[in-house]
C-alpha cells in the first residue's frame, strides 16, 4: 500500500540563497540546502557539521579534484539519506564532474533519479556506473528495474537472465512480469512462483501471479493471489544505497526506516521504527499513520484504528481516512466511520466493499443524497464494477427521496449489468427501474425472469421472495 505513505514523504522546504553552497569552481553547481530552522535539531546539527566538513576541503587551495569530489559525495549521501533530493542531485553531479569514473556517485545519482521517476536520466547514470564498475551486479539489477518501468522489455530480459544466480528473487520476478506482459502466462507463473518462494513477504508478486493465473483461466487461483496482494516488493540488496540509512538521526530517521521496512514487507521492523518515532514526538501525525498502517498489515486492526483515528483528527490524508473508514465499518463502528467521512474530501473508490458499505450506512441514516454522490463518484472511476453499478441503479430507481430518482439512468445501468451477469438480483434491478418509469407490464415480465433466474441458481429463498413481491408489479401503478 505505498499510496498511504505520501504523508510520510519529506517535503523539501522553499530554498533561499542563504542556504546554498555556492559553486566552488567554474562548471560546478550550487548545492541548495534546506533551511536548518525547519529541521529537527539533531538533523540540523548533522547537516551543519557536514557543511563545515565540506567547507574545510573546499577552501584548501591545493585540494585535488578527487578530494573535492569526495567532499561533494559525502554531502550528497547525507542529503540523499534525508531525501533532500535537489541538494543530493547537485552534490552527486559535482562529484561526477570532478571524478568522471566515480562509480559510487554515478550509482547513487542513478538511484536518486529512479526514486524520483526520472527514468531516462536514471538509465544514463546507471549505464555510466556500469562502465565504471563493470563487475557490479546491483547496478545491472537497478538498470533492469528501470527498463521494466519504461517497457524496454528485451533489454530488461537480457539483464535479468544474467542475474538469476545472483539475485534469484529479483530476476525471477522481473522475468515473470515480462512474460506476463507478453501474454506467456505459463512462463510467467513459473517465474513468479519461484520468486515468491524466495521472497514470501513480497506481496506485490501476488498481483502479477493473479493476472497470470487469470490469463490461464485458473480463476480460483487468481482470486486467491489477488486477495493476498500488497505493496511490499522484492529489491536487490544494495550496500551502497542501504548504507544511507545509517546516516539518519532523530524522528525523521525512524520515519524513513519505518517506511522503507514497510515497503519491503518487514512489518515488525516497521512497527518498531514508527513506534520509536512516536515516542520521540508524540504529536507526530506521520508516525501515527505509519504505525497504524503497519498494524493493519499485521492484522492488528483494533490497535491500528486508535492510531489512525488520532491521525485523522490531526488532519491525515483522504487515503488514510479511507482505510480507517473500512476498518471502522468492519467492526460495526458506524458513527465513528461517518465522523471520519465528514473529514474526508474524497473517499478512495478502489475499495468497492468500503464504498458500498458506507453507501448503505448513509442510506440507513436517510442521507440519500450523500449515498448517491458516493456511489456515482465510485461508478465514474470504476464503471465496470457490477456491484457498484447495481447499488447505484437501485438507489436511482427506488430512493425514498423521490427527487433523487432517475429511472432512465437506472434502467441503462441495470441492463448493462444484466447483459454481463444474468442473475436474479440483476433482473430484479431491471424490474425496479422499469417500475420507476411506470412501465409496469415490462417490470412484471422482468420479475418473472428474476424468479426463473433464482430457480436456475437453485436459490429457493430468493425465488420465494421474488414471487411474493411480483404482484406489486402487476397493477396499473407499480412505481415504488
Amino acid at each position: 500500500m505505498r499510496f498511504v505513505f505520501a504523508v510520510l514523504a519529506v517535503v523539501v522546504p522553499t530554498l533561499c540563497q542563504a542556504q546554498e553552497i555556492a559553486a566552488v569552481r567554474p562548471g560546478l553547481l550550487a548545492v541548495p540546502l534546506p533551511p536548518l530552522d525547519d529541521l529537527d535539531p539533531v538533523v540540523a546539527d548533522q547537516i551543519r557539521a557536514q557543511r563545515m566538513a565540506f567547507g574545510s576541503v573546499a577552501v584548501r587551495t591545493n585540494a585535488s579534484d578527487r578530494d573535492l569530489a569526495g567532499a561533494y559525495h559525502a554531502l550528497g549521501r547525507l542529503c540523499h539519506a534525508y531525501e533532500f533530493f535537489d541538494a543530493a542531485e547537485a552534490s552527486y553531479a559535482n562529484a561526477v564532474r570532478l571524478a568522471p569514473q566515480d562509480g559510487a556517485s554515478l550509482h547513487l545519482l542513478g538511484f536518486l533519479y529512479q526514486q524520483t521517476g526520472r527514468f531516462d536520466e536514471a538509465i544514463a547514470r546507471y549505464d555510466a556506473a556500469r562502465r565504471a564498475k563493470p563487475n557490479d551486479p546491483v547496478v545491472r539489477a537497478h538498470l533492469a528495474e528501470v527498463y521494466l518501468q519504461v517497457n524496454r522489455l528485451a533489454e530488461a530480459r537480457e539483464l535479468l537472465q544474467d542475474l538469476v544466480d545472483v539475485y534469484p528473487a529479483v530476476a525471477r520476478a522481473g522475468l515473470g512480469n515480462i512474460a506476463l506482459r507478453d501474454g506467456r502466462f505459463s512462463e510467467a507463473v513459473e517465474h513468479l512462483e519461484a520468486a515468491l518462494t524466495r521472497a514470501p513477504d513480497a506481496a506485490s508478486i501476488h498481483y502479477s501471479l493473479g493476472m497470470a493465473y487469470r490469463g490461464l483461466g485458473r480463476l480460483d487461483q487468481a482470486r486467491s493471489h489477488f486477495a493476498r496482494r500488497g505493496s511490499s516488493s522484492v529489491r536487490p540488496a544494495d550496500p551502497l544505497v542501504d548504507s544511507l540509512s545509517t546516516l539518519l538521526r532523530g524522528e525523521r530517521a525512524q520515519l524513513m526506516l519505518g517506511r522503507r521496512a514497510y515497503e519491503t514487507g518487514q512489518f515488525e521492523e516497521a512497527r518498531t521504527a514508527f513506534g520509536k518515532a512516536l515516542e520521540a514526538t508524540p504529536s507526530s501525525t506521520d508516525a501515527r499513520v505509519g504505525l497504524g498502517m503497519t498494524l493493519v498489515q499485521m492484522g492488528r486492526d483494533r490497535e491500528a484504528i486508535e492510531h489512525l483515528l488520532e491521525a485523522s483528527r490531526r488532519g491525515a490524508t483522504d487515503e488514510v481516512n479511507s482505510v480507517l473508514v473500512r476498518l471502522l465499518l468492519t467492526l460495526s463502528r458506524s458513527d465513528e466511520a461517518l465522523d471520519v467521512l465528514s473529514r474526508t474530501h474524497s473517499l478512495a473508490a478502489d475499495d468497492e466493499g468500503t464504498v458500498l458499505g458506507l453507501a448503505i450506512l448513509l442510506a440507513d441514516r436517510e442521507r440519500y443524497r450523500d449515498a448517491l454522490d458516493l456511489l456515482d463518484s465510485a461508478y465514474r472511476q470504476f464503471p465496470d464494477r457490477a456491484r457498484t453499478r447495481t447499488t447505484l441503479a437501485r438507489l436511482l430507481a427506488a430512493s425514498p427521496d423521490r427527487s433523487l430518482r432517475d429511472g432512465a439512468r437506472a434502467l441503462t445501468l441495470a441492463m448493462g449489468v444484466y447483459d454481463t451477469e444474468r442473475t436474479a438480483a440483476h433482473a430484479e434491478t431491471v424490474a425496479m427501474a422499469l417500475a420507476e418509469l411506470g412501465r409496469c407490464e415490462e417490470a412484471a415480465t422482468w420479475m418473472q425472469r428474476a424468479v426463473a433466474d433464482a430457480e436456475r441458481e437453485r436459490d429457493a429463498a430468493t425465488a420465494a421472495r421474488l414471487r411474493n413481491e411480483g404482484p406489486r408489479y402487476s397493477g396499473t401503478s407499480c412505481r415504488p
